[in-house]
């Protein structure tokens, strides 16, 4: 009688790590080009990995932390935003500005980041979709750190695209002179426009 071999879904970590990791980010980098932040779920992800969803938990706890696996981002950009306005309004601009530029510098060459800058710069849909994870999981979470309100959430999320802005326009489409400004400058220019921004969302006064 034959043999017949049925090729077994890997349900645990017991598996080779590197491969399995490696079958995950794939799948997930197709999901969430096709379905967006919001319409991909892990049991998706998991299907297409050829795995248990478990095992997207066991390495990556959380869809929020495989999104930004996805994109090889350092850190939890909420957070990071959180900890810069801890100590309360004053130099809150500069301090942001700083993570911001050190943000691009040090993680745009990764091939993820890169193609992920361009296609927000070139494609509505993935620029929409991108919007979708940043609302739910910097915007919300920012807000609720310092108590803001919806009015108050949207001039936070004024300062984040205005930064956003200038740093794809620097790094991303090389527009001179800004491609080519000392950074230095570059803080001191627009720190500036985004302060009183900041002072707003913190109930402070501008002077």
């Amino acid at each position: 009688m034959a043999t017949h071999h049925v090729a077994k879904i890997q349900r645990g970590p017991s598996g080779p790590r590197g491969e399995v990791r490696r079958r995950i980010l794939e799948a997930a980098r197709a999901a969430f080009t096709a379905s967006g932040y919001d319409g991909t779920t892990m049991r998706q992800i998991a299907r297409s990995a050829g795995c248990d969803s478990a095992l997207i938990t066991y390495y990556f706890s959380t869809k929020q932390q495989l999104f930004r696996a996805c994109l090889d981002l350092p850190s939890d950009p909420a957070s990071d935003v959180i900890a810069l306005l801890a100590p309360g309004p004053s130099g809150a601009a500069e301090r942001l500005v700083d993570y911001a530029l050190d943000l691009y510098e040090h993680h745009l060459t990764s091939d993820a980041m890169s193609a992920l800058m361009r296609a927000l710069a070139t494609d509505a849909e993935t620029s929409q979709r991108f919007r979708a994870y940043i609302s739910t999981e910097v915007l919300g979470p920012v807000a609720a750190a310092i108590g803001a309100g919806t009015a108050i959430a949207q001039r936070i999320e004024i300062v984040l695209s205005m930064m956003h802005g200038v740093v794809t326009m620097r790094y991303i489409v090389r527009l001179e002179p800004l491609a080519s400004m000392p950074r230095e400058q570059v803080r001191a220019q627009l720190a500036p426009l985004i302060q009183p921004l900041i002072d707003s969302a913190f109930n402070a006064p501008t002077f």
